[in-house]
């Protein structure tokens, strides 16, 4: 009769228990220096060409009986007197004085085209002695007796243009109509024979609203 052994049953081992790790505090964050913080790169700027300052030339004066740059070109002008060096400038001539530019400037409103010591002329103001004269403002396309219109003005008596323009009636005056604008003191002052008709400095309205007739 056979006989059975008893057979041994294994127990599972039991696993041992995992330790529990105590919670860490979170670890704080390190502070980061000025040379480990990244540096924000700037573009190069171009190096362009340095501006420079342009300076303005010095007005210079033209004296009326000198000739001036292009002066055989006739500009005649419309607009009156332009921006510029002391009294402006009209078709490229230097204004010479308040009178000249008030002159110019009713012109221009009115449409009378003229132009600025357009021409110069020889006159003898002695027997031995030649002077040049540029009659300050010509008119075009106008005239009195059939002549062309010559505008000249002086604010003092003593102004030396007064004998040229004296000579230059005596010489041209078959070929040109003179009339002289001046306040009225120096109106009565100078001679008659510098001028074919005389116009106060305060009607210089009236003789421009003539003229643009």
């Amino acid at each position: 009769m056979s006989t059975k052994t008893p057979i041994k049953s294994k127990k599972p081992k039991a696993r041992p228990a995992q330790k529990r790790k105590a919670p860490t505090a979170p670890a704080r964050p390190r502070r980061i220096t000025k040379a480990e913080a990244p540096t924000k790169s700037r573009p190069a700027r171009r190096s362009g060409p340095a501006a420079t300052r342009q300076v303005a030339p010095r007005p210079i004066y033209v004296p009326r009986a000198l000739p001036v740059i292009d002066d055989d070109d006739d500009i005649l002008m419309t607009h009156g007197a332009g921006g510029g060096a002391g009294y402006g400038r009209c078709g490229g001539r230097m204004l010479g004085s308040t009178l000249e530019q008030t002159i110019c400037d009713r012109l221009g409103q009115a449409g009378v085209a003229h132009s600025h010591s357009p021409r110069h002329f020889e006159v003898s103001l002695q027997e031995t002695q030649v002077a040049a004269y540029a009659p300050m403002i010509v008119l075009r396309g106008r005239g009195r007796e059939g002549k062309s219109v010559v505008v000249e003005c002086a604010e003092e008596s003593s102004n030396p243009i007064l004998a040229k323009v004296v000579a230059f009636r005596r010489q041209y005056g078959q070929e040109y109509y003179v009339i002289f604008v001046a306040p009225d003191e120096v109106l009565d002052d100078v001679e008659l024979a510098t001028y074919d008709e005389a116009c106060s400095a305060t009607n210089i309205s009236t003789l421009i609203s003539r003229l643009a007739e």
